[in-house]
């Protein structure tokens, strides 16, 4: 049990340490900036110092390159995602979806989706999808797995319009009105009750999102606020 909980533990630390910006990158700047310190440390005639800080600095900077590497010999990746409003802003709450199915954790910044290398599909391609259903806002966007092992996905959420509304119209003895002319308050669209006085028509807005419902013909009409998505009732009155 002990040394499956050390094991546990060292790839969360090799995980966390892959996912400081990228590697290579952050291997670099610790060369340099032990070539700086190394320098200066030297010219104030401190040799053990500035051995002992170069080394400490180059090892903070090596780390999450050689965790990467090394999460790369297990073949498993770490895709991390981050959703965006139409803002630009961060979403921190949503519903997500991967086409390739698992458990999508919520981490610092986003959310990340671990694929093993076994469960990768053949051509690579994940497409993701996520919902903010409190503000009425969904995004897609794809990746494709190859050798980079911990990429960034952006996910943009647009607002949602993909709900449509559908209704009966009727008069006020609730006698089915057919030919009365059903619009949704700031839009074009338009269309006719038939026969039985049924309607559906685009509502421009995510499911249960409130729009404003017009219908009237001759010197009937009647409106109302409606949840788009919903089937609802249209009464039509004389003016």
């Amino acid at each position: 049990m002990g040394n499956d909980s050390l094991a546990d533990q060292r790839a969360a630390l090799l995980k966390l340490a892959a996912h400081i910006g990228h590697p290579w990158q952050i291997a670099m700047a610790a060369f340099v900036i032990a070539a700086c310190v190394f320098a200066y440390l030297l010219r104030t005639k401190k040799p053990i110092s500035a051995s002992f800080a170069a080394v400490l600095i180059i090892l903070v900077g090596v780390t999450p390159y050689f965790a990467a590497k090394t999460l790369q010999a297990r073949g498993v990746y770490h895709v991390q995602l981050i959703l965006l409003r139409p803002d630009q802003s961060l979403a921190d709450v949503a519903q997500l979806k991967s086409s390739n199915g698992g458990e999508i954790k919520m981490v610092a910044g986003g959310w990340e989706l671990d694929v093993p290398q076994q469960a990768r599909p053949a051509d690579g391609k994940i497409v993701f999808t996520a919902a903010v259903k409190d503000e009425f806002l969904k995004g897609s966007n794809s990746i494709v797995l190859d050798s980079d092992y911990n990429p960034t996905l952006t996910i943009q959420l647009v607002a949602d319009t993909s709900a449509t509304v559908r209704g009966v119209v009727v008069d006020e003895d609730l006698v089915a009105i057919a030919g009365a002319t059903v619009t949704v308050d700031g839009y074009p669209d338009k269309t006719l009750s038939d026969a039985k006085g049924d309607f559906s028509l685009p509502a421009h807005a995510g499911k249960g999102q409130p729009i404003q419902l017009h219908a009237h013909k001759g010197d009937l009409t009647g409106s109302l606020t409606v949840p788009a998505g919903k089937v609802v009732e249209v009464i039509l009155t004389r003016d």
